[in-house]
């Protein structure tokens, strides 16, 4: 996605505050960048901004809100390429945002605000903004919407010792928002982790497209106040579907932040509790009750273990190389209270050599009382050890990092093909819709809902036969992130009693959903077959197909939905449309693009498919890999590989349609059961006008032209997509590549840096 011209926000050759006389926020402004920016600053007043001959690359504009459009209009006509907007919230005027839009259109400008405090890059001492003191230099960033938000962050990394490699606060967020920060932050070197603090919704597509690529690279962790103004669970929803770890307070943000970026990775839910007095370990298991994750059972040693109060490091550190040469064991936690018996330092110099030795087993630790554990606090955190003041927290901290392992396994888990190939009868479900709109009507009748439902393969009646637990999945519509689907008890009152998911839907995303129900939790503890809740979990799955498929439908609700031993029966439904001449808020997550599915007939009289990949489609890929020879594999690869590893192959195969494309010659059928004989990947650069290609072909498929097929389709997708350029890189010596490119127009160029590789670029 398109990160034009942001590292005007955060490198500019110059600056210019732009306000009339001395006003608060161009005077903190001007304060904090001649902290250190070895650029040139210029003092503008306003009236004087559209007589400059040459304006800086960044301007920070302090002015009422309806002064803004214009000044706006002036520094991109004279030439700069970023703007702060310091002032100026739009509370008051629900037309500042498109005014201002309109105002940097022409020129390309890229807006921060209005009501953003600024940006900062400490380790440069770069820090343009109304910050009331410059943050402190570190390796994580930091995106706020709220000044107060990001001045309260700033002020409590400072007191745990935690620095920012950039700082940034979007204000009401005209232009620049958290996703396109994020698409920025997320290839920066220095930036090793992005903390969000949000205050009200973003952009939704924007923001969970970009923060699916950015957890994909690095721990993203999320803040967000005003839960109680409601949609909380639909943005939970998002969080977890874009892979990030979500917390609830400033003390749990870097708490999360230690046990992410310094301790060594979880690598399962096991726990074992050391500690010098039976009261602190039990304290410290009784908090694990409180959450996800469970006791370690190691081998000959009981959990919590107490050493006793006299405990000395090397007793410690014996336990310590026990656990972590455990296989039962994935994390351990070290509990310390003060003692008169053994001084607290000499047990944490003891425990950091310990773990230095032990490093691949995530290591927790809890000093408790102030003066002992600001001494071993000290002496672990030169060896990069978490420390946390009280066991509950440490706890806590093991939870979100595990919470966090979780949700990024799901991001790349390759799911199942649905149990069914359902090919839905969409002209009869269409046909139900259009007679309700026909009569005017938004509820569809019964017969309606029935003949909706059939063309999905959902019958109706006969809950009230079936033994089982009672469920009710919905539907629904939210205004910030479009569809949503809720799947829970059919009396749930409480928020822990129902799930929620985004749509689309894969067998994978809604087993996880009917996970976090605590009724079909109780049916499989009742010996729910397997079998029955992977049919529950196809119920879900044609629910979400029901909203992609079907824009009029606002809410469907299947209740009661008898969860049964042979799966889920539907005793009830109901179905309302969109009201006539709205439309329904978009899909947050971008659906399968089922219009670019092509049959592809042969020659030899074989009948192929052209389509999208699908993340069912990894094991496909995989395969594929494997009938490439050595020679083809490395003209692809630019290196050898014996295997397609299951991080690359799910990383081409689970796509986000809005910034990327993979298509397929496929065998005709239900993905993940049908064998792949090509595929084309087109990326968007971080422009958003460029993008690259790259293909792979099956040897055995060579001479039926699949290669021109998908190329020619990939580059009709780039020129829908509104894309400039195309681009790719092939070795010299892959001259079928270099043919097929140049027979579709292709430019070639060299590079002295990359001797063996040909530069190709096709203008669009």
């Amino acid at each position: 996605m398109p990160v034009r011209d942001l590292d005007a926000l955060f490198r500019p050759k110059g600056v210019a505050v732009v306000a009339d006389g001395d006003p608060p926020l161009a005077r903190v402004a001007a304060r904090n960048l001649a902290g250190g920016y070895g650029g040139v600053v210029q003092r503008v007043e306003t009236s004087a901004l559209g007589g400059l001959a040459s304006v800086p690359e960044l301007v920070l504009i302090a002015a009422p809100a309806e002064r803004l459009p214009a000044l706006v209009a002036q520094a991109g006509k004279g030439g700069a390429k970023a703007a702060i907007l310091l002032g100026g919230h739009g509370d008051g005027d629900p037309n500042l945002a498109d005014a201002l839009k309109d105002a940097a259109r022409g020129s390309g400008l890229r807006l921060l605000g209005p009501g953003s405090l600024g940006v900062a890059m400490p380790g440069k001492r770069f820090c343009a903004g109304a910050f009331h003191r410059a943050p402190p230099a570190g390796r994580v960033a930091l995106v706020a919407q709220s000044g107060t938000l990001a001045g309260a962050v700033v002020d409590w990394a400072q007191r745990r010792s935690v620095g920012f490699s950039h700082v940034a606060v979007t204000g009401d967020g005209a232009d620049i928002g958290p996703g396109d920060l994020l698409d920025y932050l997320a290839a920066q070197d220095d930036c090793h982790a992005i903390l969000l603090v949000l205050d009200r919704p973003p952009e939704a597509r924007r923001f969970v497209s970009a923060a699916r690529a950015a957890a994909r690279q690095r721990p993203v962790i999320v803040l967000r106040t005003g839960r109680g103004e409601g949609g909380d669970a639909v943005f939970d929803a998002a969080i977890r579907r874009a892979g990030l770890l979500r917390v609830f307070t400033l003390e749990e943000l870097f708490d999360a932040l230690e046990t992410l970026a310094v301790a060594a990775p979880i690598r399962g839910d096991r726990l074992a509790i050391v500690a010098n007095g039976r009261g602190v370990g039990r304290l410290a298991a009784d908090a694990l009750l409180d959450g996800i994750g469970r006791l370690a059972v190691p081998a000959g040693l009981s959990n919590p273990l107490d050493l006793g109060e006299g405990a000395e490091g090397a007793a410690y550190a014996g336990v310590l190389s026990r656990l972590c040469a455990d296989p039962a064991v994935d994390a351990v936690l070290l509990l310390h209270a003060p003692t008169a018996l053994v001084p607290a330092g000499e047990i944490a110099r003891t425990v950091a050599a310990a773990i230095d030795t032990h490093s691949r087993t995530p290591v927790l630790t809890s000093w408790l009382g102030e003066r002992d554990a600001d001494h071993a606090a000290a002496e672990l955190a030169r060896h990069r050890i978490p420390v946390f003041d009280t066991p509950d927290r440490a706890v806590r901290a093991f939870q979100h990092a595990l919470a966090f392992r979780r949700n990024q396994e799901l991001l790349a888990e390759t799911p199942r093909s649905t149990p069914e190939d359902v090919r839905p009868d969409l002209e009869a479900a269409r046909r139900a819709v259009a007679t309700a709109r026909e009569a005017g009507r938004v509820a569809l009748t019964e017969a309606e809902v029935g003949a909706l439902l059939a063309a999905y393969g959902v019958p109706l009646g006969g809950a009230d036969a079936v033994p089982g637990h009672d469920l009710a999945v919905g539907l629904s519509e939210d205004r910030h992130f479009g569809p949503v689907i809720t799947v829970g008890h059919l009396t749930a009152r409480l928020a822990g009693e129902t799930a929620v998911a985004l749509p689309p839907l894969t067998m994978t995303l809604a087993c996880d959903a009917l996970r976090r129900v605590p009724a079909v939790t109780l049916a499989e503890e009742e010996g729910l077959a397997p079998a029955a809740r992977d049919a529950a979990a196809a119920l879900l799955v044609k629910v979400a197909q029901i909203a992609v498929d079907l824009e009029d439908v606002a809410h469907l609700t299947l209740a009661p939905l008898r969860l049964g031993p042979e799966g889920p029966v539907v005793g009830g439904a109901s179905v309302r449309l969109v009201e006539a001449g709205r439309r329904r808020a978009p899909f947050a997550i971008l659906p399968y693009p089922s219009d670019l599915e092509r049959p592809l007939p042969l020659a030899d009289g074989r009948s192929l498919l052209v389509r999208p990949l699908v993340p069912e489609d990894e094991p496909a890929m995989k395969a594929l890999f494997k009938r490439l020879t050595p020679a083809e594999i490395r003209l692809r690869f630019f290196t050898q590989k014996q295997e397609l590893s299951h991080g690359i192959a799910a990383r081409m195969s689970q796509l986000d349609y809005d910034r990327e494309m993979g298509l397929a010659v496929a065998d005709p059928g239900r993905p993940g059961t049908t064998a792949l004989h090509g595929v084309v990947h087109l990326a968007r650069a971080a422009d958003g006008e460029r993008a690259e290609f790259a293909i792979m072909l099956a040897h055995d498929m060579a001479g039926l032209g699949l290669g021109p097929v998908l190329m020619r389709r990939i580059l009709d997708h780039a020129r829908a997509k509104g894309l400039k350029e195309v681009y790719g890189e092939v070795l010299h010596e892959n001259r079928a590549m270099l043919r097929l490119c140049e027979a579709f127009g292709f430019q070639r160029r060299s590079s002295p840096d990359d001797p063996g590789v040909t530069h190709v670029v096709l203008a669009l």
